[in-house]
Parts: C-alpha cells; structure tokens; sequence
C-alpha cells in the first residue's frame, strides 16, 4: 500500500512538471512572438499553438479526462517539443538554446513514459 502511494506522488510530481512546462512555454510563446517569427512561423501558429498547450495541460490535470485523450495529448507535446527542436536546429540558434530544448525534449519524453505506465496502472485498479 506504501509503495503504491509512493508511486502516486511521483506520478503527480511528473505530471505536475509536464502541465507547469507546457504552461510555462505557451505563456513564453504568446509573449514573445518575435521569437516565433525568428523560427519561421507565421504569427496565426503562435496563437494555435499557445492554445493548443494550455487545452492540453488543462486536459492532463482533470482525472475525467479519458486515457486516450491523455495519449493524443502527450503524443501532441512530444511533436511539439521535436518541431521545436528541429526549429531550433534550423533558425541557426546558439547552441546553448538547442540543448536547453533537447534537455527538455528528453525530459517531456521521460515524463510521458512514466505517466502512461502510472496511468494504465490506474485503469486496471479502477476496474
């Protein structure tokens, strides 16, 4: 019973991490549109991609939410954080920038994989 309460907090920490990331980004991204400019992509992909992140990490915190749903949402963070990347890449950023994303890139990515092990985890004890 311990080890499952322990392994519920982890799972809380990991998604708490991924929805505070994904909040964090789209406020960065609405805020600095010259940023997005700057990586080649016009001003309308800002605005669906600030909306797309903050539907998704809202959807991530409501338990009602389906599993599959959480699975598109998770899928939709990762080709995000990999567009971003390439983006990134590509725009000749300074080097620090491109780690920084792919830092957490492997980061995101990690975290999904834990969540969705947790999350099976909790459909299967809800039966």
């Amino acid at each position: 019973m311990e080890q499952q309460k322990k392994r519920k907090r982890w799972y809380w920490l990991a998604k708490g991490f991924l929805v505070f990331f994904m909040l964090f980004s789209a406020y960065y991204t609405w805020s600095q549109p010259e940023g997005i400019k700057k990586l080649g992509f016009p001003d309308y992909f800002r605005i669906e991609l600030v909306i797309a992140k903050v539907i998704g990490a809202v959807a991530l915190l409501i338990p009602q939410v389906s599993l599959r749903v959480r699975e598109w949402v998770y899928a939709g963070f990762c080709i995000s954080m990999l567009s971003g990347l390439i983006a990134h890449i590509c725009s000749s950023d300074p080097l620090s920038r491109i780690i920084f994303v792919a830092v957490d890139f492997i980061l995101v990515a990690t975290s999904i994989q834990y969540l969705h092990k947790q999350d099976r985890l909790a459909v299967k004890h809800d039966l």
